[in-house]
């Protein structure tokens, strides 16, 4: 079961050149938490061609400076998805930060 944490500035894809960033035969389940710094921050996330977080999404502001509030900032809940890679869009004026869960079924 392995997670992404990373902080990131505005990426066509933030998911690009990390480690995990596809998701093997048989599946997974996705959970996502996401804060930025500025209000009106976005991002989307897919997997091929299926939109999970639709590309432009706001996401909260963060509770402390490059911090992710796991009780608040979950975006993704136990999202069953199948095999492919994942792609992560994200549009900001300094910084979000990024927490993906991967639980492989």
């Amino acid at each position: 079961m392995p997670s992404i944490r990373f902080g990131t500035t505005t990426s066509t894809d933030a998911l690009a050149n990390r480690k995990f960033n596809v998701i093997p035969p048989g599946g997974a389940i996705i959970n996502v938490w996401a804060s930025s710094v500025t209000n009106g921050d976005t991002f989307g996330l897919s997997i091929g061609d299926r939109d999970i977080v639709v590309n432009g999404t706001e996401m909260n502001i963060e509770a402390s400076a490059d911090v992710i509030d796991t009780d608040r900032d979950q975006c993704v809940f136990n999202e069953v998805v199948g095999p492919g890679q994942l792609f992560l869009p994200v549009t900001v004026t300094t910084e979000a930060q990024f927490l993906i869960h991967i639980r492989y079924l």
